[in-house]
């Protein structure tokens, strides 16, 4: 079994070195960083004080490596994960990440034990990607068009999905159209790129006074939203959200001032979130196939794990679709 002793003389420092770069990487220095590094990749030691209970775990064992699991969206792909987990027999083990760096994800998922991770994690990327692929761990990204061997990407058509909105609220007989922003990730990106080339598309105008951002909470696009209305701007004729929760904290700040919704103001979600068909106002939105999502990756991890020949990943792409209720109407010209 590879030790922390074998890393320190193939890196050439010494093990306290080797100690650090995995629990404190800030007081090394890049270029002995990446000395012990490149040795964990040739010998592929899995650093950990408990390496040998870890390798032995991670024959039954995957772990799931996420930002967040705030909000409805993380709790429907949790479950559709742990759900195949269970029916495949293996133990799933989730990691939160928070604000932590690229290298951190990276010694984190190293360090897990696991044998295979499903990862829901913009920064991780490029040369991290392919150091873990040399420890044969393999990979399913969320959220992700990519592949390689040992690596597999599962998404939704976002762009489409947001096509699919903007196009109801033109049909509908809406010009002036705003947007808010979730986070700056992906999903977001290819939301935003839908709603603009259908605005394009139709000969109408983009307002950057109706372009929000609300970080995909309900609280913070509210209070965008109560600014923008006190600002005495052009009220819009509807609103695209680009998820469910943000979509009632705009309706919310509608109402409070008075504005009816749909009456006056139109406002469509996205994501189809579990009680999206209960609030106040039952909400228009694009269900995306959270759980086939969730189910497809931990699946293609399982065929990554278990195929004995070729190991070539996937790019599996799910379509959205529209769903509708009641906080979309009609364009009525006001008074």
């Amino acid at each position: 079994m590879v030790t922390i002793k074998d890393v320190a003389r193939e890196a050439g420092v010494a093990i306290s070195t080797v100690s650090n770069v995995f629990n404190n990487g800030d007081i090394v220095s890049e270029e002995t960083k990446q000395k012990v590094l490149e040795a964990v990749e040739k010998l592929h030691y899995i650093p950990n004080m408990n390496a040998k209970l870890l390798k032995s775990n991670r024959k039954n064992t995957i772990g799931l490596f996420v930002t967040s699991l705030q909000g409805d969206f993380y709790n429907v792909l949790t479950q559709a994960i742990h759900l195949q987990c269970k029916l495949n027999n293996y133990m799933l083990n989730i990691y939160v990440s928070n604000d932590n760096s690229p290298d951190e994800i990276y010694r984190m998922i190293i360090a897990s034990g696991v044998a295979g991770a499903i990862i829901y994690h913009e920064d991780l990327t490029g040369d991290y990607v392919k150091r873990i692929a040399t420890v044969n761990i393999p990979m399913v990204f969320i959220d992700r068009d990519s592949k390689d061997k040992n690596i597999s990407g599962v998404l939704v058509d976002d762009k489409l999905g947001a096509t699919m909105a903007v196009d109801h609220l033109i049909k509908l007989g809406h010009k002036r159209i705003g947007y808010i922003h979730g986070n700056e990730t992906g999903d977001d990106k290819h939301r935003f790129q839908g709603y603009k080339e259908m605005m394009e598309k139709n000969n109408l105008p983009i307002d950057e006074d109706i372009i929000l951002r609300g970080y995909y909470e309900e609280a913070l696009a509210y209070s965008e939203m109560r600014s923008m209305l006190s600002s005495g701007i052009k009220l819009p004729d509807a609103m695209f959200c680009a998820n469910d929760e943000m979509a009632w904290g705009c309706i919310q700040a509608l109402q409070d001032v008075g504005i009816k919704v749909p009456e006056d103001v139109s406002v469509i979600g996205y994501d189809d979130s579990t009680l999206s068909a209960y609030y106040g106002v039952p909400l228009t939105t694009v269900h995306s196939p959270i759980v086939e999502m969730g189910s497809a990756s931990a699946n293609e991890l399982f065929r990554l794990l278990n195929s004995e020949g070729d190991k070539s990943g996937t790019v599996t792409k799910l379509s959205p679709t529209m769903v509708y209720r009641s906080s979309c109407g009609k364009h009525k010209e006001r008074k």
